[in-house]
């Protein structure tokens, strides 16, 4: 009998021992599973687009367009897109670094707030005369009206190129130009995210896959009809 007891205690005492064991093992289990997880580690190239939408360089691209097509004075030219260039290439830099780090984000933005108050201050010079800056406002949204219609279509952009009295020897050298641009900017347009030519995450590649193409149109028409257009494009709600 007492040897029964025995072995019931020393059962008893197991049981309870390996109970404790396992309260123990939970508890730790449960306390990790508590604590906080470890953050994934930041993309690099989802920061660095989500910065380039912000800075909004498409913007910046157009109006170098802009620049290259205005008729001011060599010198403001050349001093304009000397800034533009500067600035363009400092926020390339810096999403470059991005995009390898995104920890850099912080830092990227520090200097990219010195970089653009640099910049403005170099503009204000300009823009303290009233007519250069709504001459360069027309011609911004000129531009924007420009790219959204060939965007669309090859055929949007030369009916508008019709209204400006283009002839039909200059419709026959430009249409094959107008018609390669459409298929660059709508392949652009088709891989932003928005699908459309004012993504402002791709508005810079979209400007780019123009640009040589409307430098190509626009030097097959006259000085008057370039302005006709600028002026139609502008005028346009």
């Amino acid at each position: 009998m007492k040897m029964r007891i025995v072995m019931i205690v020393a059962v008893v005492l197991g049981i309870s021992a390996l109970s404790a064991e396992a309260a123990k093992e939970k508890k730790g289990k449960t306390n990790a599973d508590v604590a906080a997880p470890k953050k994934p580690p930041m993309d690099g190239k989802k920061v660095a687009a989500k910065l380039r939408e912000e800075w909004d360089i498409g913007d910046l691209k157009m109006m170098r367009v802009v620049i290259d097509d205005s008729q001011y004075s060599p010198e403001l030219k050349t001093s304009f897109a000397n800034a533009i260039d500067k600035f363009s290439d400092q926020q390339e830099d810096l999403l470059d670094k991005v995009e390898a780090d995104a920890s850099f984000e912080a830092a990227a933005r520090k200097k990219r707030a010195n970089a653009n108050a640099a910049f403005q201050e170099k503009m204000q010079a300009a823009y303290a005369n009233p007519e250069f800056k709504k001459d360069m406002a027309r011609r911004m949204k000129a531009l924007d009206k420009e790219i959204d219609a060939i965007a669309a279509s090859a055929e949007k952009l030369m009916a508008a190129l019709d209204s400006v009295g283009v002839s039909k020897e200059q419709k026959d050298r430009i249409a094959p130009v107008v018609k390669e641009a459409n298929k660059k900017v709508k392949a652009e347009v088709d891989k932003s995210e928005t699908k459309s030519a004012k993504d402002k995450k791709s508005r810079d590649k979209i400007v780019a896959s123009y640009k040589e193409a409307r430098k190509k149109m626009r030097q097959e028409l006259t000085p008057e009809q370039r302005e006709k257009l600028t002026r139609k494009l502008a005028d346009e709600a």
